[in-house]
């Protein structure tokens, strides 16, 4: 096993350790860790979200449930069953709504509301994508939108209250990552065939980055991960060569 494809599966034994930052040394220090997941099959890993008001840690990843765990009292609070035989490939939650959405391998996303018990939680189920869901994410607004994408380039809005798709962008396929800007108009998309693409929530595409060959091109592998600043105009990139890159809308200023 790989040092990556280890770290992706939380050392192989799907551990899932709490760090704290020590500010003055500037070192994390593991607290706690959470062992008791029933693997069935793998797939996706280990698949985290966190909420820093609540201090809430929802995991899942290769099992059927979406486990929650209460990080202050370093505890587990309540089992979500998802109901399906299917990996959780992707989760997303508000603490306002109670809400949790989950994008699964059989290309589901389906929607709990954490308030309600284990058998009645799972309040919203929506089957339009055909494949693999490489991200599910929840808008932090009271009237926020789910947005998620597959493998195939489809993606999809949902108002959480309706049945179906409220619109449908269609990208190119072979999608690998998936991020959304929470303050800005924007969301990007990573290929494995090593480029990446900036869209609007129209569709229109705001910026393409993608590999040049030549001596002096820019270079980039197959895109494993993205992730924009909360704030700033930036998004960094993980990529399978090893390399992570950090691109920015503002103009680098000239050293004199």
């Amino acid at each position: 096993m790989s040092e990556r494809r280890a770290q992706t599966q939380g050392s192989g034994r799907q551990l899932l350790c709490r760090f704290r930052t020590v500010i003055k040394a500037l070192n994390p220090c593991a607290l706690t860790t959470f062992a008791d997941f029933f693997i069935f099959v793998t797939g996706a890993g280990m698949v985290v979200d966190w909420e820093q008001d609540t201090g809430l840690l929802m995991t899942s990843g290769d099992v059927r449930v979406v486990r929650i765990w209460d990080t202050d009292r370093e505890m587990k609070v309540q089992d979500i069953p998802t109901g399906a035989d299917s990996c959780v490939t992707s989760l997303s939650s508000d603490s306002q709504r109670s809400l949790i959405v989950a994008g699964l391998g059989d290309g589901s996303v389906r929607v709990f509301d954490r308030r309600m018990g284990p058998n009645e939680c799972r309040v919203m189920t929506y089957r339009e994508h055909g494949a693999w869901v490489v991200k599910a994410h929840l808008q932090k607004e009271t009237d926020g939108h789910i947005i998620s994408v597959s493998v195939n380039g489809d993606v999809r809005f949902f108002d959480p209250r309706s049945p179906d798709s409220v619109n449908v962008l269609q990208t190119v396929k072979g999608l690998t990552a998936l991020d959304i800007h929470p303050q800005a108009n924007l969301f990007a998309c990573g290929s494995m065939n090593q480029f990446i693409a900036v869209h609007n929530s129209n569709g229109d595409v705001i910026s393409n980055i993608k590999y040049y060959d030549g001596f002096m091109g820019q270079r980039i592998g197959a895109i494993s991960c993205l992730a924009f600043h909360p704030y700033w105009p930036h998004l960094a990139v993980g990529s399978n060569d090893f390399y992570m890159s950090i691109y920015s809308a503002e103009k680098r200023l000239e050293r004199r």
